[in-house]
């Protein structure tokens, strides 16, 4: 009997734990050379482009990788898989850059669900075609364009209960709520104290 009460509390414990777990993530840069082979042609993005970077994120979904530059004053983003094949791009935008109802409704609900909030950064993202050929998207991006399969990412702190905290919100193009996920802070593994 007493067994059976110590196995139970023990195997209660282990499900509350594992069940709670978030995605994890983490973004680094990385040299060209580490970057996959891009299935894109290289006049669809110009010669126009400033500061090109290379980045890796490693989740718990998986590993993407991510080209980010300056082109025409904007930073944009091409997302890949680690086949290199297109996954969404975007750029960075601010409130002003989004459609008034849809602000709206997303300043809606964070005013609802957070005593206070500020946001660090907004992107307005494009998911990729499932086709060989994604160049229109990457025009869509290009030329921004306001379409109904828009997606806003939001990087935000939120303070609750006197502890401030990172999230990344994805926002339909009508304003409503995708999906939330807490952002890790920043590795600073190279710190030394």
């Amino acid at each position: 009997m007493r067994y059976g009460l110590w196995f139970g509390l023990i195997l209660f414990l282990v499900t509350y734990l594992c069940q709670g777990q978030d995605i994890k993530e983490r973004e680094h840069r990385i040299r060209k050379s580490q970057f996959p082979t891009m299935q894109l042609n290289s006049m669809v993005l110009g010669p126009k482009i400033k500061q090109k970077r290379y980045y890796k994120e490693v989740d718990s979904l998986g590993t993407t990788y991510f080209l980010k530059f300056k082109k025409d004053r904007l930073h944009y983003f091409l997302s890949f898989d680690e086949a290199g094949s297109l996954v969404n791009s975007g750029f960075r935008v601010t409130e002003v850059d989004i459609p008034e109802e849809t602000y709206q409704e997303i300043k809606g609900y964070l005013s609802d669900s957070f005593e206070k909030f500020r946001v660090k950064r907004i992107f307005q993202e494009y998911p990729a075609t499932n086709t060989e050929n994604d160049t229109p998207k990457l025009t869509d991006t290009f030329q921004n364009l306001i379409l109904p399969s828009n997606v806003y990412k939001l990087i935000m702190i939120m303070k609750n209960n006197k502890r401030n905290r990172e999230l990344d919100l994805w926002f339909s193009a009508d304003g409503s709520l995708l999906r939330k996920r807490p952002a890790l802070p920043m590795n600073h593994d190279r710190i030394l104290y």
